[in-house]
């Protein structure tokens, strides 16, 4: 989502919360309400700091999520450059089919896979293309000791590949569960609606300190909701490093 619809959401939340709490003093006044800001005071504070220690929590974890989708791309990324690497010191025959399906693998996830994970779908279009290279790869006899060596290290840059890939695929999928949101909800409802018990003489102070509130509560939704899903928005995680290798690999097969 981008900054100015995060702002126009945020403005709209802080509208209708303002407005709300307006219809709220005009309904019982200022007399009544006044007689409960002691109580109310007391239990906005308890319920206030529930929710801040909740909303906090949420957004550690879902920001910590979405650093560790960044690190598992780079992972998949890098394994395949390393294993594109290793595949020069196979026989050039094997080397360029490698070398081809790798590319060819590489130019799936970019075209195919990517706009798949920005619509929510699962990812599962390069399957087939990897699938190859691990075939090629598992089924290949060295000839000598420094083939023995780099085909070992493809095998275990080949697991790398499809680790990455596996939790790659797994983030395209929202990690909040709906009871959370409802949580997160409640507590927003709570926080909001308990600032309709307070009153204080100058209205519109108190109307501005409700959307102020309504806004940032807003914002901190979309920041969660954005996080949640590292794939779409203006956040999310782009194919630089795959468009990257795309670009490099000739350069790296004539290395």
């Amino acid at each position: 989502m981008s900054v100015v619809a995060t702002i126009a959401i945020a403005c709209t939340a802080a509208l209708l919360a303002a407005g709300l709490h307006h219809l709220v003093q005009r309904r019982f006044g200022y007399d009544i309400l006044a007689r409960h800001n002691d109580v109310a005071g007391f239990l906005y504070s308890a319920i206030g700091v529930i929710f801040a220690v909740a909303l906090g929590f949420v957004v550690v974890v879902v920001w910590q999520r979405y650093d560790q989708v960044r690190s598992d791309v780079d992972a998949e990324v890098a394994a395949v450059i390393d294993l594109d690497h290793d595949a020069q010191s196979f026989p050039p025959n094997f080397r360029r089919l490698v070398e081809r399906q790798l590319t060819g693998y590489a130019s799936v996830v970019v075209t195919r896979e990517w706009p798949e994970m920005a619509r929510g779908e699962l990812a599962v279009a390069g399957s087939p293309e990897l699938e190859r290279v691990a075939y090629e790869v598992q089924t290949f006899h060295p000839a000598g000791p420094m083939e023995t060596d780099a085909h070992q290290l493809a095998l275990l840059e080949l697991k790398d590949i499809f680790d990455a890939r596996r939790q790659r695929i797994r983030a395209t999928e929202p990690s909040m569960p709906p009871l959370l949101w409802f949580a997160l909800d409640a507590g927003a409802i709570a926080t909001l609606g308990f600032t309709y018990l307070f009153g204080v003489r100058n209205h519109i102070a108190q109307l501005l300190m409700t959307g102020v509130l309504a806004a940032l509560i807003a914002v901190m939704f979309v920041v969660i909701h954005a996080l949640d899903s590292p794939f779409r928005g203006p956040s999310a995680i782009q194919p630089s490093g795959w468009q990257y290798f795309i670009d490099r690999a000739p350069a790296i097969s004539s290395e």
